[in-house]
């Protein structure tokens, strides 16, 4: 199958299953495409490839997708803390562009992990492997912060000993 070919598959399929979708079931939609987006371009930022396509679809999924659908009124102090959510994701996807730095797109990530899981459990999808696709295992984090630790020790001694 071409690629071409590919892509109209998948844009036919996921046309069917947004068409046939539970409300609650686009909403599970919006959160995984829009993890999929920014953890895409986390991976194109961190290449040093453009990555505006990526974040320009992930900040219209929370404004279009998510933001534009609350409630405030019917949902109270939920849609309130949410809508905040929202508010500084799309911030914050903004800023880590302009300083181009791949580890706050990542904090924007965990930050709709949960909320992403949520929906699905709600939707009766719970899926156990979810969260492994968009958030760094802790020990991978520690290492690359203790070996950057110990990389700077070894200037810091190496300029003590010269000086």
């Amino acid at each position: 199958m071409t690629s071409r070919s590919h892509r109209a598959y998948a844009d036919t399929q996921r046309e069917t299953s947004v068409s046939s979708a539970k409300p609650v079931e686009l909403v599970v939609m919006v959160h995984q495409r829009l993890l999929d987006h920014l953890h895409t371009g986390k991976l194109q930022m961190a290449e040093g490839v453009d990555s505006s396509e990526s974040f320009t679809k992930a900040i219209d999924l929370i404004t279009t997708g998510l933001e534009s659908c609350l409630d405030k009124e019917k949902g109270g102090e939920i849609a309130q803390n949410l809508a905040f959510i929202y508010d500084w994701a799309g911030k914050e996807i903004i800023r880590a562009r302009l300083r181009r730095d791949p580890e706050m797109i990542q904090g924007v990530i965990n930050a709709f992990v949960p909320l992403a899981e949520a929906w699905l459990e709600h939707a009766g999808q719970k899926d156990e492997s979810f969260a492994s696709k968009y958030l760094k295992p802790a020990m991978a984090s520690v290492q690359a912060m203790s070996s950057a630790a110990a990389g700077r020790g070894a200037v810091f001694t190496a300029t003590a000993a010269a000086a």
